[in-house]
């Protein structure tokens, strides 16, 4: 099929273009993005300008936290941020702890309402705040999140299009929400979706899955250190939506190298506000394209509950032991270089504060020149295991996840009301992430900081 018909058929909301059990019927009201009215955005912009706080705390995970990172990012690096926006997606107590509250409004995040670390956030700073008329809620119609929301008396709750998946809201109120609080000019970013060149993000999408079924999983993101956030949100929407049936694409930020094995490239680059609309909805069309090349459905995640469910089970107090081989941190280059076998990439998950970013790109950085035949990737935890985690659970059995756990984690920061704390919350992920790999056929090797 030539991609100008795949991209008419996917912009035509054609499910047939995909697998027969594809949950496509259900996910594509992200393609009504580009017919939002300029009066739904500047009522948008009316209601952003009518909330009094100076700072915006934005309490999400996946879709919830990614999109929002993107347009915080944006207008950081072009000057047009009038609110300063703070994401939350760790569980990490010591990046949580000691977040000041003072003239903050927060906006609780949760497609389904229902997603633990979400619920955790909301109880913690509802308790520290006791300002309901200072929360907002975004989520689909009817969720838990909603009633809650409705209970606490938040100032407002924003009803979700419930055809949209997590990694594909960027452009729905899980986005335009933070984005407008953080004074976006939503009209000029929904007016330059009219000009989106369809077929050259559909090629992009067939060019990247053909070389994948030949073999090339591997994908090169292509970008400036300043689009690190939009980088994220690509790495999600196409290790997310093709990691599954043994299949998939490998996102691999452009490091110190390119790395001396085969790949494809896709650009990343935010610019100016046109770019940047293209680029998420150009990659919501590339995506869709790849999963119709590769055989499956790009727009479900089989996998993402796996380390979840075990999660809830820890804590619970069933007890699991991953028994994983561990090594240091100063010695682990060498010991990925005694382990590695043809064709495996390192995936390493960092159990670590939000601020421990930048140490864990040079650690990325660092291994990919020492093990230049082996893709590197990284992402802090628990946030990845809401986007390229479910790559390295359902796609190929490539993976060599090293995780990096603290032995002490801080003072324990209880969570109001569930019997537990962040701190016996990111243990339990990390267990329960690596059992569900282990169960998957994928190898896990521990680092402990002291």
């Amino acid at each position: 099929m030539a991609t100008s018909d795949i991209a008419t058929r996917i912009l035509e909301g054609d499910a047939k273009l995909w697998v027969e059990t594809s949950v496509a019927p259900n996910r594509l009201g992200w393609l009504r993005a580009p017919e939002t009215t300029h009066e739904e955005l500047r009522d948008l912009t009316r209601w952003a300008e009518s909330v009094d706080q100076s700072h915006i705390l934005v309490l999400g995970m996946g879709g919830s936290s990614l999109g929002p990172r993107v347009f915080a990012e944006f207008l950081a690096n072009h000057g047009g941020a009038q609110r300063k926006v703070t994401i939350v997606d760790s569980t990490d107590p010591r990046s949580i702890a000691d977040i000041p509250l003072t003239d903050t409004a927060v906006v609780v995040s949760s497609k389904s309402g229902t997603t633990v670390e979400t619920e955790a956030y909301r109880r913690f700073f509802f308790e520290r705040l006791r300002r309901p008329d200072r929360f907002y809620a975004i989520t689909d119609p009817g969720t838990p999140l909603a009633e809650v929301a409705t209970e606490l008396g938040f100032k407002r709750v924003f009803a979700a299009p419930e055809d949209v998946g997590g990694r594909f809201s960027a452009l729905t109120y899980f986005g335009t929400v933070p984005a407008a609080l953080a004074g976006m000019d939503m009209v000029a970013l929904f007016e330059a979706l009219a000009k989106v060149d369809h077929g050259r993000w559909a090629d992009l999408g067939t060019e990247i899955a053909e070389a994948a079924l030949a073999g090339r999983i591997p994908v090169q993101l292509i970008r400036n250190e300043r689009d690190r956030a939009l980088g994220m949100w690509t790495e999600q929407i196409l290790a997310e939506s093709t990691g599954k049936e043994g299949k998939g694409l490998l996102p691999v930020p452009a490091a110190a190298r390119e790395g001396d094995y085969p790949c494809s490239t896709v650009p990343v680059a935010a610019g100016g506000i046109a770019e940047l609309a293209s680029h998420i909805f150009g990659m919501e069309l590339a995506t869709s394209a790849a999963g119709h090349v590769l055989g499956i459905d790009p727009f479900n995640e089989p996998d993402v509950g796996a380390s979840k469910a075990i999660t809830r089970r820890i804590l619970s107090g069933e007890k699991f032991d991953p028994k994983l081989p561990s090594t240091g941190m100063e010695d682990l280059a060498a010991y990925l270089e005694s382990e590695l076998t043809e064709g495996q990439y390192v995936a390493i998950s960092a159990y670590q504060p939000l601020d421990w970013e930048d140490e864990l790109y040079r650690l990325r950085d660092g291994l990919a020149a020492r093990i230049p035949l082996h893709p590197v990737t990284a992402g802090l935890a628990p946030r990845h295991l809401h986007s390229t985690g479910q790559l390295q659970k359902g796609g190929p059995k490539l993976a060599h996840v090293v995780q990096i756990v603290s032995a002490d984690y801080g003072p324990r920061v209880a969570i109001p009301d569930m019997d537990t704390d962040f701190n016996t919350l990111i243990r339990a992920q990390a267990d329960g992430d690596a059992v569900a790999l282990g169960e998957r056929g994928q190898r896990v090797t521990r680092v402990v900081l002291d």
